[in-house]
């Protein structure tokens, strides 16, 4: 028995007339008639009685047509999912880099993952952030690499790592001899600062909300800039542990990271996509191997 003869019968059980079916399937009634003959020699029993006004089911009938249905639907689902497969497979992904992934642009990175998907063209660039905010709100990236940012209901938003943000803190300074740093250590200091307007503007509410204001904020595009500006003016910076910091560090060996008590701001990064993408499983396939990377 075969998924053909199944729809063959099916689409007879149907229509209750061998000639609307054979109309239906596009094939001629003899070929039809031919291949009920061979299904019901194969089962050793009738599926339908004749008469001039067309075919009626048997017992045995209307109990193949019942077992059929699940075995129908799960092919139609088969057919369904591969074909879409196909399609996904031979589309263009164009995926934006910002925050931690910026540095996720080794072409080794991007051949392992093409491997599971051979026919889709990867187009990988990094944006700053606000650039590649604006380019998948336009359609213009498919996917987006973002820090500390809640995308909002039109989006699908895969966590892919958080960290922890630490205080930077020069050999100079009282801190630097404490074990833990409290929001409140702000308070009255220079800060240097590498983040997204958003967890910037997060940032400086809750210090205003709770009353510790530092003297000024320096918001520097770069965090290997931010480092200098706390070597250099010996003022405190707010840092992320373990991301870049194992590599700043050890070349500003005046300078300590020192852990918040309680978390302040986790960095937390995630890749982001229009809900309904067409790419949609692709995508969060991606964001898998994109957490595995980070």
């Amino acid at each position: 028995m075969t998924i053909r003869q199944l729809t063959y019968f099916v689409t007879i059980y149907k229509n209750g007339n061998l000639l609307k079916a054979a109309e239906e399937l596009y094939i001629s009634q003899q070929a039809l008639s031919r291949a009920l003959s061979l299904l019901e020699t194969e089962l050793g029993v009738p599926l339908f009685t004749r008469s001039h006004k067309g075919v009626a089911p048997t017992p045995a009938g209307t109990e193949l047509f019942r077992s059929a249905q699940p075995v129908l639907q799960a092919m139609a689902a088969l057919e369904s999912h591969m074909n879409e497969f196909i399609q996904l497979g031979n589309g263009q992904l164009r995926i934006g880099l910002a925050a931690a992934t910026r540095y996720l642009t080794s072409r080794s990175i991007w051949q392992n993952f093409q491997k599971k998907y051979p026919q889709i063209t990867l187009q990988v660039k990094e944006y700053p952030s606000l650039e590649g905010l604006r380019l998948l709100e336009n359609d213009q990236l498919d996917v987006l690499t973002f820090s500390d940012y809640d995308a909002g209901e039109e989006y699908n938003q895969y966590p892919l790592k958080s960290w922890d943000r630490v205080l930077l803190v020069p050999r100079t300074h009282p801190l630097y001899e404490k074990d833990y740093a409290e929001p409140g250590d702000l308070a009255g200091e220079h800060i240097a600062f590498c983040a997204n307007p958003m967890i910037y503007r997060q940032i400086q509410d809750f210090i205003r909300e709770n009353n510790f204001p530092p003297t000024d904020i320096t918001l520097v595009s770069d965090t290997l800039y931010m480092y200098e500006t706390c070597h250099s003016d010996q003022c405190l910076g707010i840092a992320i542990q373990g991301c870049f910091s194992d590599v700043f560090l050890p070349q500003f060996p005046d300078l300590k990271a020192l852990p918040f008590r309680e978390p302040f701001f986790p960095y937390t990064v995630t890749a982001i996509s229009k809900k309904g993408h067409p790419m949609a499983p692709v995508i969060a396939d991606l964001a898998d191997y994109l957490s595995q990377q980070l």
